[in-house]
């Protein structure tokens, strides 16, 4: 269905767990294939503080609340996933939202 649109690269950083001070544990990080979307926000500031950019991302991979998705050499984190299904109940593709 998305097959033509997904072609951008990301790599996928799954959280595993997490440790005695409840910092998150990653696994492996993989190359996943997406598309991500950027939504547009003015910048308002004055000063040069780095600012959250909130995307949305499709992909075919299973992916998890609290993972890291690194796109150009920035570090995303995973809001919300929400899965679309087909009549028979298999994941087609996930929407994930990052900031």
């Amino acid at each position: 269905m998305l097959k033509h649109v997904i072609n951008d690269f990301a790599v996928l950083k799954p959280v595993i767990g997490s440790d005695e001070y409840n910092s998150d544990i990653f696994g492996n990080s993989k190359t996943i294939k997406c598309k991500i979307e950027f939504a547009k926000k003015p910048d308002t500031s004055q000063t040069f503080c780095r600012q959250s950019h909130p995307a949305r991302m499709f992909c075919y991979e299973d992916v998890n609340l609290n993972d890291i998705v690194t796109y150009q050499n920035i570090d995303y984190k995973v809001i919300q996933v929400n899965s679309y299904k087909d009549l028979d109940g298999k994941p087609m593709f996930y929407e994930v939202f990052l900031i």
